[in-house]
């Protein structure tokens, strides 16, 4: 079981910050594989992952990339749950002693409503929030994917048209994915490019809890042009659209609810209002409209030197925002060993139907959308990484990285790359 990450694996469409902006088009045939460990603290989500590309170009014109990626994943992820663990199991989490409705044999008095009608609500609810806490639930699961790019040059100006198409498979989830760019210089010195990109995903996730499928989608288009300064400098600008609709809450996490439980009519009539405690799923909207800039530049600073700096503001209908500044250095120490150390910082603003779980006021009303997922709450992160670079040889290349980040939500994580790069 496995809580949905959407972790897609993009050969399809550049990504919103790219990670080298390419000065012109070098035909490469190249193999690689790469092996990544990743960890969570505090016990949580641990990841084993691997993968092999292969890039081959046919002629001058045409390229083919091909990406397989397989990965392992256990530990546990944090929700909303009751002390008894009633979101895990199929019965009812009714033995929670005499209270306003439920008298000593645990029965319902008549002047409650029937909770179990409500939609998203779990088990019968107590009086006392100290039956519920926020832990760690046990989680598992495999993921295989691929991914297939396809690249035409044009004969005269070498400008790019590329397609691509992705599968993702997890035991609860499913992604299938398509995509297109053009890529067109401006003029015969090809000091600046203009790319316009589209891609769309269908996904599918499971519902443990009702035994169901749900579908949603997600498409992308993005702008950008590419600007040759100078010999030592070049920058890429990118203004960016998202649009997500579907079933897009996470069917692994849960909140809790404060309910009135006495009938509607006998409030009316003058009986006390009654509140008790429910454990629910989290209710997410089924539409989510983003967009937003990146701005890239990179800088061959001497000989032995390049510096990459980058930039991404982003926003949602959901009031998500963000912003990212990330600096990565390239130092060339020896003919055989490169370096490369990196600085991230990231700030997020918090979803309007997002409560921490441990915040003051934690708990939601009975209707509305609500959430305690800590990726859509108010944090900030700093991440740093570090790579080494071998090549013995001009068609071979190790390299290891290693990373870490801190987030002001208290989660910390680290991760190991391991791998190899062949040119054929």
């Amino acid at each position: 079981m496995k809580k949905n990450n959407t972790k897609l694996s993009l050969l399809i469409v550049s990504s919103v910050v790219s990670a080298v902006i390419p000065l012109t088009s070098v035909a490469e045939n190249k193999v690689a594989i790469q092996m990544q460990t990743y960890q969570e603290n505090d016990d949580r989500i641990k990841v084993q992952d691997g993968k092999m590309s292969i890039e081959h170009d046919f002629g001058l014109d045409h390229t083919l990339n091909v990406e397989f990626d397989w990965d392992s994943i256990s530990g546990a992820s944090p929700t909303w749950d009751t002390v008894s663990g009633a979101s895990q199991t199929a019965t009812s989490d009714a033995s929670t002693g005499a209270s306003s409705c439920i008298d000593e044999e645990g029965n319902y008095y008549t002047l409650c409503r029937d909770t179990r009608a409500i939609a998203g609500i779990i088990g019968d609810g107590s009086s006392n929030l100290d039956d519920f806490s926020y832990s760690n639930v046990e989680l598992e699961d495999h993921r295989n994917s691929a991914a297939l790019l396809y690249t035409y040059r044009t004969r005269k100006m070498r400008n790019e048209i590329s397609v691509g198409v992705s599968y993702s498979k997890e035991s609860d989830f499913i992604n299938t994915g398509i995509s297109a760019e053009y890529m067109m210089y401006t003029d015969t010195s090809k000091n600046r490019a203009i790319t316009v990109g589209v891609s769309y995903m269908a996904n599918e996730v499971y519902d443990y809890a009702i035994d169901k499928w749900h579908d949603f989608s997600l498409i992308n288009y993005q702008v950008g042009i590419t600007q040759v300064f100078n010999s030592h400098m070049v920058g890429k600008f990118n203004v960016f659209y998202m649009a997500e609709e579907g079933h897009l809450s996470n069917p692994y996490f849960n909140v809790v609810r404060r309910i009135n439980v006495t009938q509607g009519e006998l409030v009316t009539l003058g009986s006390p209002v009654n509140f008790k405690y429910y454990l629910a799923r989290e209710s997410r909207p089924e539409q989510r409209k983003a967009g937003g800039i990146s701005a890239q530049t990179v800088s061959q600073l001497n000989d032995y030197t390049q510096w990459h700096i980058s930039y991404r503001f982003y926003q949602d209908s959901w009031d998500v925002d963000s912003h990212t500044i990330e600096s990565k250095s390239y130092h060339q120490v020896t003919e055989t060993i490169r370096l490369s150390p990196a600085l991230r910082y990231y700030r997020q603003g918090a979803a309007n139907f997002f409560k921490a779980h441990d915040a003051t006021d934690y708990v939601f009303d009975e209707t509305g959308y609500a959430s305690a997922d800590h990726r859509l709450g108010n944090f900030d992160s700093l991440t740093v990484q570090f790579a080494v670079e071998y090549l013995p040889t001009d068609k071979l290349t190790w390299n290891i990285v290693t990373g870490y980040q801190q987030q002001s939500s208290g989660l910390t994580f680290a991760w190991v790359n391991f791998g190899a790069q062949y040119h054929y």
